[in-house]
C-alpha cells in the first residue's frame, strides 16, 4: 500500500511537470499571436493619423465619443515616456500586442471552465484567427482593453468571482463605454441564483460604478463634446446588406451554432444569449455596424456557446454552476 501511494504521488508529480512547459508554451504561443496581431494591425491602420489623433486624446481636445476613452493613448503615452527614441508608433505595437496575448491567454483560461485544455486552446485560436479580420484603415485604439475588459468578465462571472466586476468597471469604462454592458450580464447571470436584495444592491452599484467613471469624464473633466460622426446610425446601417454580412461573417456559422447550443450550453451562457439581441440592435442604432470590431465583446459567449455543439465530447462542466453555488 505504501509503494502504491508513493507511486501515485510520484506520477502526480510527473503530470505535473508535464504541465508546466505546456502552459508556458501556451503562453509563449499567444504571445507571439499576440505580436503578429499588432504587426497586421500596424500595415493595415491609417498610422499616418495616429500622433494627431493621439495629441488630441491626451490635450483633452478630441471629439466625441473618443475623448471618453482616454485609457489606452494614456497607455500608450507612459511607453513612450520609457521607449528609446520615444517612438509612438512602437507604445501603440507593444499596447495592442501584449493586450492581444493576454486576452488570448485569459481566453483560454476561461474556455477550460467548460472545456478540455484542447478544446479550450481550439477556442483561443479560434479567436485569434478572427481578430485580423476586424482591423480597419481608421484609428480606433480602444478596441483590444474592451476585449480583454469582457473576456475577464465573463471569467469572473464563471468562476463566482464577482467581485472583480467592480474594479473591472471602474477600470475598463475609462477605456470604452461599452462597459455598460457589465451591469446587465451581472443581472441576468445572478438573477434568481443569489438572495434578490444582493442581486438589485450589486447591479445597482456596477451601474454606479459605470455613471461614476463615464459622467466625471463628460461632465467634469472634458466637457460635452461633439461628436465627429452621426449618432443615429440605423439607416447607413440598413441601406445596404453589405454591414450586414460583414457581421455575420465575423462569427460565421456560430452565430447559428450559439443559439443552437440555447438549451444545452452552461446556465452563465444561456442567460447571457438573452443580452446579444438587444447588444446588436444597440450597435445598429448608434455605430457603424461594418466596423465589426464592435461584435467582439461578444466572443465570450458565441465561441464557448459554439463548442457546445461542435465539440459536446470535450465539455467538461466546472462553471458557475457549482462553483457559483460554494461561493453564493
Amino acid at each position: 500500500m505504501r509503494r502504491h501511494g508513493q507511486r501515485e504521488k510520484r506520477g502526480d508529480a510527473a503530470g505535473r511537470r508535464g504541465q508546466l512547459p505546456r502552459e508556458i508554451g501556451l503562453a509563449l504561443l499567444y504571445l507571439g499571436l499576440g505580436v503578429m496581431s499588432g504587426l497586421v494591425w500596424a500595415r493595415l491602420a491609417n498610422l499616418q493619423a495616429l500622433p494627431q489623433w493621439h495629441l488630441e486624446m491626451i490635450l483633452g481636445q478630441a471629439p466625441a465619443p473618443n475623448q471618453y476613452r482616454p485609457l489606452t493613448p494614456w497607455l500608450a503615452q507612459l511607453l513612450v515616456f520609457v521607449l528609446p527614441g520615444r517612438n509612438l508608433f512602437l507604445a501603440y505595437l507593444l499596447v495592442r500586442s501584449l493586450v492581444t496575448g493576454a486576452t488570448l491567454l485569459l481566453f483560454d483560461r476561461y474556455m477550460r471552465v467548460w472545456f478540455s485544455p484542447a478544446a479550450a486552446a481550439a477556442g483561443a485560436l479560434c479567436l485569434a484567427a478572427i481578430l485580423p479580420f476586424t482591423y480597419l484603415h481608421v484609428v480606433q485604439e480602444s478596441d483590444p482593453i474592451n476585449l480583454l475588459v469582457f473576456v475577464v468578465a465573463f471569467w469572473a462571472l464563471a468562476r463566482g468571482r464577482d467581485a472583480l466586476l467592480f474594479p473591472l468597471v471602474l477600470v475598463g469604462t475609462l477605456n470604452r463605454e461599452t462597459t455598460a454592458m457589465v451591469p446587465a450580464l451581472y443581472l441576468v447571470a445572478r438573477w434568481g441564483r443569489r438572495p434578490m436584495g444582493r442581486v438589485v444592491w450589486r447591479t445597482a452599484a456596477l451601474v454606479g460604478a459605470w455613471a461614476l467613471i463615464y459622467l466625471s469624464m463628460v461632465w467634469l473633466f472634458y466637457g460635452r463634446r461633439e461628436y465627429y460622426c452621426e449618432v443615429v446610425m440605423w439607416r447607413t446601417n440598413v441601406e445596404s446588406w453589405t454591414p450586414t454580412i460583414q457581421v455575420l461573417l465575423v462569427f460565421g456559422v456560430m452565430w447559428v451554432l450559439a443559439f443552437a447550443a440555447a438549451k444545452r450550453g452552461p446556465l452563465l451562457l444561456r442567460r447571457a444569449l438573452w443580452l446579444l439581441p438587444p447588444f446588436v440592435i444597440l450597435h445598429y442604432l448608434v455605430a457603424m455596424v461594418r466596423e465589426v470590431r464592435l461584435f467582439l465583446p461578444l466572443a465570450p459567449l458565441v465561441i464557448p456557446l459554439a463548442w457546445c455543439v461542435l465539440l459536446p465530447e470535450a465539455r467538461q462542466d466546472g462553471g458557475e454552476t457549482e462553483v457559483g453555488q460554494q461561493k453564493g
